[in-house]
Formats: C-alpha cells, sequence, structure tokens
C-alpha cells in the first residue's frame, strides 16, 4: 500500500517541474481493489448506497498499519452508479473516506487510471 502511494504520488507530480511543455498528467489516482484475509472476497464500501469495491489512498500510517482510503464511485456506461465490474465504465472520485486496518486484507488489485473520470461516451440515437 505504501509504495501504491508513492507511485500515485508520483505520477500526480509528474510534468509538475517542466516549463516548456504545458501538458501535464492528466492521471492522479491509481484506483484499487482490495480482497479481506477470512473470506477471501472483494471488500467494499457504500456510498451513495452502492457498494463501491473501488478505492483511492490518501495516507497510510506504518504504525499503526491503517490506511486512509477515498471511496470512489463506479459508473456504467450511461453514468449510473454499479458495483459490477463487468459494467464498469468509469471511475468518480467521491468526498467519502474510510480507514481500513491492513491486516485485515490479502491482496490489493491496482486498476488503471485511465478509469478514473474517464468521459462517458455519447451515443448517437438510430435513424
Amino acid at each position: 500500500m505504501k509504495k501504491l502511494l508513492e507511485e500515485q504520488q508520483c505520477l500526480s507530480k509528474l510534468g509538475a517541474d517542466l516549463q516548456f511543455v504545458c501538458k501535464r498528467s492528466v492521471h492522479d489516482t491509481i484506483p484499487f481493489k482490495l480482497t479481506g484475509c477470512k473470506l477471501h472476497k472483494p471488500f467494499g464500501a457504500y456510498c451513495s448506497g452502492v457498494k463501491s469495491p473501488y478505492f483511492r489512498v490518501e495516507k497510510v500510517d506504518i504504525e499503526t498499519c491503517c490506511a486512509l482510503l477515498t471511496i470512489l464511485e463506479g459508473v456504467d456506461m450511461e453514468g449510473y452508479p454499479t458495483d459490477s465490474c463487468t459494467e464498469l465504465y468509469s471511475l468518480r472520485k467521491t468526498k467519502k473516506c474510510i480507514i481500513v486496518n491492513l491486516n485485515c486484507f490479502c491482496a490489493i488489485t491496482p486498476l488503471p487510471p485511465s478509469l478514473v473520470n474517464k468521459p462517458l461516451p455519447i451515443i448517437e440515437p438510430k435513424k
């Protein structure tokens, strides 16, 4: 988790010191899913009435082995909240955070940063 936070911080600072290049990195989040140790099931937290298994790490406390996570809301192609991996099209940042004990998890599955704030497709009506 600590390494993920370090890489996420590098990603968000990418291009910050460039003088002549205007385009900064558009990604500042490495989304991920957690798997619980006891039942080996995906961990999720509720946000807007939907259980979300997607998170962004904000802080890691090595002494307590806890992490502050922001809940990411999964949305389908039409922009509706979803917790289904098969329907997931984009991830939206929320203002909801949770603190978790990292000893309770046995796996972390990073997801592509390009999923965060991915623009929804424009679907043309059939003629």
